[in-house]
């Protein structure tokens, strides 16, 4: 292999933290129609009118109005939820119920500054479900809002939520809130970009322009653009990649976040390049899937869109040393823990099936292939849609390319 092993990347693609949603508490039934709802949401705000914000009545139609609003949060109308939560804490400043639920509404409508807002004053009212709370922080942490998500979670394990990865998560934020501190951002058309202060402006803007450049090539192969703005972390050393034990040959990560350490390329243009065009793949292979493609697959695709391409004999090297002899091994050795000799051979291995596939039936099969994935097919079914070719028939082919 030709680059050095500070350019090799690691594509992590987290699973991420899903909350675990309450049941619906006891008032309007889930099954009850669009119209009732809103029938029982006039004669709500009716009584309320007569009321006085704060007073015995008040709170008791601030609780109805807020489980109904919930509700709404609940079925995915945020719009609607925050109209009703909002009422709901008009009546009642105590009820901290409405005011968590209501922070999660702005959050999903992906007002942050709102959702901020509110968040500050749900911690000092109390009230609200540990899963309201995880989920809030979910959202923030995935914005790199690492205070508001560090505040969330923690007001989640304070009100009993004790699943121990939501507490992995709490104090993962904390240690890289506190390793992120003086971080400065830039906004371009499709990235939101952090930069630690050892980065300099130069630095950072020659990587937006990277990034977009790498988005208009990659948004083109798989037939659709990143669906939302993508936050892209650039460290100016190695400390978080030590705090989230990454090891040290690796330059790059994706986890939701694609994550760069740049002391290594800071002075390598091309470098920079490719490690951002790598990790963008990842996002625009997980959004492209639907979440669904194999690890081989990932990495075989990420490093052929940034640009990489290896010989035959290259890969016949690696085979000898640390090779898999079907897919299913190839694909079960990627969440195991690996040294860079072993990560060499995968990853060769990886991008030499995608060759193949390529020279075979050309990038188009490669694009249909993926998103017969995101639609449903497993892996299987997506390959022998899109070439003819069974699993156990791509690796034997694949094999005897390597070897002519």
């Amino acid at each position: 292999m030709s680059r050095g092993p500070g350019l090799w990347v690691l594509g992590a693609v987290a699973a991420g933290f899903l909350a675990r949603v309450p049941p619906p508490q006891a008032g309007v039934a889930p099954q009850t129609s669009e119209r009732d709802r809103e029938a029982a949401v006039a004669a709500i705000l009716r009584r309320a009118e007569t009321a006085t914000p704060g007073a015995p009545e008040a709170r008791r139609l601030s609780s109805e109005l807020a489980e109904i609003g919930g509700g709404y949060l609940r079925r995915g109308d945020s719009g609607r939820a925050i109209e009703l939560l909002g009422e709901a804490y008009a009546l009642d400043e105590a009820n901290g119920a409405a005011l968590a639920e209501l922070t999660l509404a702005y959050a999903r409508q992906e007002d942050l500054e709102a959702a901020a807002f509110y968040l500050r004053l749900a911690e000092d009212r109390g009230g609200g479900t540990p899963a309201t709370y995880a989920s809030i922080g979910e959202i923030f942490y995935d914005r790199h809002r690492l205070e508001e998500a560090a505040a969330a979670w923690g007001e989640a394990a304070r009100l009993g939520g004790q699943d121990p990865e939501l507490l992995r998560r709490l104090a993962r934020s904390r240690d890289e809130l506190a390793a992120a501190r003086g971080q400065r951002s830039l906004s371009s058309e499709n990235f939101a970009i952090f930069a630690e202060p050892a980065i300099p402006d130069s630095l950072l803007r020659r990587a937006a322009d990277d990034l977009e450049a790498a988005h208009r090539t990659q948004a083109a192969f798989f037939g659709a653009p990143l669906s939302r703005s993508q936050v892209v972390v650039l460290y100016g050393g190695r400390s978080y990649f030590a705090l989230a034990s990454v090891p040290d040959w690796v330059s790059g990560v994706y986890d939701g976040k694609i994550r760069v350490a740049l002391r290594a390329h800071a002075e390598d243009s091309a470098a920079l390049a490719e490690v951002l065009a790598h990790e963008l793949a990842h996002a625009l292979m997980r959004q492209a899937s639907g979440d669904r493609a194999p690890a081989w697959l990932h990495e075989g695709v990420a490093q052929w869109l940034e640009g990489r391409r290896i010989s035959r004999d290259e890969v016949r090297a690696e085979m000898r040393r640390h090779g898999a002899r079907t897919i299913d091994e190839l694909e079960g050795r990627f969440p195991e823990a690996m040294d860079r000799a072993q990560a060499r051979a995968l990853y060769a291995q990886s991008l030499s099936l995608v060759q193949y596939l390529v020279a075979q039936r050309g990038e188009g099969a490669v694009t249909c292939l993926v998103a017969r994935l995101r639609d449903g097919d497993s892996f299987p079914e997506a390959l022998r849609a899109e070439t003819g070719l069974a699993v156990h028939d791509l690796f034997a082919g694949w094999r005897g390319w390597v070897a002519a």
